[in-house]
């Protein structure tokens, strides 16, 4: 269980836990399970929280979905991005979506210091301002003993096509398959490290997946769109295959956009993926048409 000081309860005012620093929501990523922990908002000190009644309390219990850093204005509504910019500046510009809330019942809320009070002077310690505290033993199951009311959220656009783009990672794929999708996340992580950048992007304008995100997609496209055919011949794509030209090769669709998504990603034999790229496609379809013997007249005569 983890508590985080917040200005007030999770809504769909700011359907959000936000960061100043990346650091921060990339560790309390990495460290969420969804499916065994709780982060508890506790009101802040601070004149951020306008009702006194928030203050030093127990307010909400969320579950980030922690595989994406999302820039906070793509998430949360327009308005409350600009009040937010308009009183205190883009001082939050990273967060993890919540995906499941619930109000902790009051007022009066469950005072921190009475409740968790180990957890709380925690936040004290100058290496965590700024930074979520854990509370374990006793403090833990004083909190999860909590009455509760579930609320759902109104989930940004962005954040419902991520979840999607999850889903549809299928855990019982072959193994084989398995295996050309990591290679192929790990290949495009190298190419985009080589080209300078600092981050993989899913898309430029969005903070870097890590290398499930990149995975999911990739096993979206194999699966979903693709059929486990390649993008550009449409013949099968052999998973574990020795004939290099065969092998999967992730494709930038537009290779002057250097963005690895959705849009501007396909799999394809390697072979493809290299003529594409030095003949043009115009070129190359004509030459797989030619291989599937069509009538072809020469322009030249």
């Amino acid at each position: 269980m983890f508590l985080k000081s917040e200005w007030a309860p999770i809504s769909d005012y700011w359907p959000a836990v936000s960061f100043t620093k990346r650091s921060v929501g990339i560790d309390l990523g990495q460290r969420f399970n969804p499916g065994r922990d709780i982060l508890i908002y506790v009101g802040t000190t601070s004149g951020l929280t306008n009702d006194p009644a928030h203050r030093s309390r127990l307010l909400s219990a969320v579950v980030p979905e922690p595989n994406r850093l999302h820039e906070t204005r793509k998430i949360i509504p327009a308005q409350s991005w600009a009040w937010s910019l308009k009183d205190n500046g883009a001082r939050w510009p990273h967060s993890l979506a919540i995906v499941q809330a619930a109000s902790i019942i009051g007022p009066p809320y469950p005072a921190a210091r009475e409740l968790v009070p180990n957890a709380y002077a925690s936040f004290a310690a100058m290496e965590n301002r700024g930074w979520f505290v854990e509370a374990t033993g006793a403090e833990r199951e004083a909190v999860m003993a909590l009455e509760v009311a579930p609320i759902q959220l109104n989930l940004a656009p962005d954040v419902i096509a991520y979840l999607g783009l999850r889903a549809s990672l299928n855990v019982d794929i072959p193994k084989s398959v398995k295996q050309e999708i990591s290679r192929m996340a790990m290949l495009i992580i190298d190419r985009v490290n080589k080209g300078g950048e600092t981050s993989v992007r899913v898309n430029p304008i969005r903070f870097a997946p890590n290398l499930s995100e990149l995975t999911a997609l990739l096993t979206h496209l194999w699966q979903d769109r693709q059929g486990g055919a390649c993008a550009l011949c449409g013949a099968p794509i052999q998973a574990g295959t020795m004939n290099a030209m065969m092998k999967a090769s992730a494709d930038r669709i537009d290779s002057a956009n250097g963005a690895y998504d959705e849009t501007n990603v396909q799999i394809t034999h390697l072979a493809c993926n290299l003529a594409k790229n030095k003949w043009g496609i115009d070129q190359f379809e004509e030459w797989v048409a030619a291989l599937r013997g069509a009538d072809l007249i020469d322009s030249a005569h």
